[in-house]
């Protein structure tokens, strides 16, 4: 036990004394906030300019009717007159001695309204088709007698709805928010110890002195040192993010919670978060460990690294149908496949798709895997710990249980 300490308090102080360690950490969160900053000041500039060109505004406009609905005195105010001569009109629109013609269908109902208009730029030309529809819209509701009539047309109602699970009041969208917090953890931490996972195995191969370190600590007992020490180092990068969004969250969640809900804690969600989160990443680890024990280089490692990231992250991409349609083969196939688990289980245990059941199956499944992988992770660098230059192979891993199950000559 002295050993492993030894070896993850040496990975992890190396780790975090280096300046680099503390720029990389602490710079994507600065530029974050900056970033976040200089968009929400442009927004801000930008909002009223952007809304208002692609509002309705009085245009000079020919316009046919064939509805029936549009009033001329509603067309005339926003700078419309009827067309004596659409073709004529459509060609000056085209000539740009015109700004804009409308040709208002039989049927504006099943039918869209014509609009030909003078180009103003790309988010300025939504203006014409709101013009043509506040048109129609304003026409319409003269012909209303009922001022409530014409206000429900112009904006209709809101809707409170309540819902209701086992006689409680069923909690809103923030209920997801807590335990979704895990797959936001869990996708950081993988991230963040990819690389460091692959590269603390392999600059030992490279440096050509694990021989030396074996004979004073067991293969096993320098890769659990090395993946806790990496995971501790982890944990200090997420820690710098999590703080400001966690101060991010108390600030934005009280604001919006009158629109989608009260901020509703589940323990068993959270619980079952926790550990979906703790197996998952050690899944993950043990694999970008596997991936390091068995070539020799950084270089070689690369492609190994992308396809073993995008094995755990890949269902992030199917998570909005494994969501909606938890009891289809496909979210089966991503809950229960070992390196989609993690992801997509943390997924559904958030909006709450993922029975007591298939929750506990999930857990044990990737501490199950976690385990088999960190173990095959030790035996490919016990073995391959003295193979410079070569990666390791399929067929030399059957080697090496063949030799060990050959029986020893006396």
């Amino acid at each position: 036990m002295s050993r492993l300490g030894t070896v993850v308090r040496f990975e992890f102080v190396r780790a975090v004394k280096k300046p680099a360690f503390w720029i990389g950490t602490l710079a994507l969160p600065l530029v974050v906030v900056v970033v976040s900053l200089l968009v929400g000041i442009g927004q801000a500039a930008g909002t009223d300019s952007a809304v208002s060109s692609g509002s309705a505004t009085k245009t000079p406009f020919h316009y046919v009717d064939h509805s029936g609905l549009v009033s001329e005195t509603v067309a005339a105010k926003w700078g419309g007159s009827p067309s004596d001569d659409p073709a004529g009109d459509r060609a000056a629109v085209r000539s740009g001695h015109l700004d804009a013609f409308i040709e208002f269908p039989a049927k504006p109902s099943s039918t869209p309204v014509t609009v030909l208009g003078a180009d103003r730029g790309l988010f300025a030309n939504n203006g014409y088709g709101a013009l043509a529809s506040r048109v129609l819209e304003q026409s319409v509701a003269a012909q209303v007698d009922d001022a409530e009539a014409v206000h429900i047309l112009r904006s209709p109602p809101d809707a409170d709805v309540t819902t209701y699970a086992d006689g409680h009041v069923a909690p809103g969208w923030l209920s997801v928010v807590p335990p979704l917090l895990y797959v936001a953890a869990f996708f950081g931490l993988v991230i963040l110890l990819a690389s460091r996972m692959v590269t603390v195995v392999v600059e030992e191969k490279e440096n050509r002195i694990s021989e030396m370190i074996l004979t004073t600590v067991t293969a096993g007992t320098l890769i659990r040192g090395k993946v806790l020490a990496m995971l501790l180092v982890g944990l200090v990068q997420v820690g710098v993010f999590l703080v400001p969004g966690l101060l991010s969250l108390a600030v934005v969640l009280p604001l919006v919670a009158g629109r989608v809900g009260t901020l509703a804690v589940d323990p068993w969600r959270m619980v079952a978060g926790a550990l979906l989160l703790v197996g998952g990443v050690l899944l993950a680890s043990a694999l970008f460990v596997a991936v390091g024990a068995s070539v020799p280089t950084i270089k070689d490692a690369s492609t190994l690294q992308s396809a073993a990231l995008f094995a755990v992250i890949i269902p992030l991409y199917a998570a909005f149908f494994v969501t909606t349609t938890p009891s289809s083969p496909v979210a089966a196939f991503f809950t229960y496949f070992p390196t989609f688990t993690p992801v997509t289980a943390m997924v559904r245990n958030a909006v709450g798709s993922l029975s007591v059941v298939e929750t506990v199956v999930c857990i044990v499944e990737v501490f199950v895997v976690a385990t088999v992988l960190l173990w095959f992770a030790e035996y490919l660098f016990r073995h391959s710990v003295a193979q410079y230059g070569t990666k390791v192979s399929l067929r030399q891993i059957a080697g090496w249980r063949r030799s060990r199950a050959m029986p020893r000559s006396r």
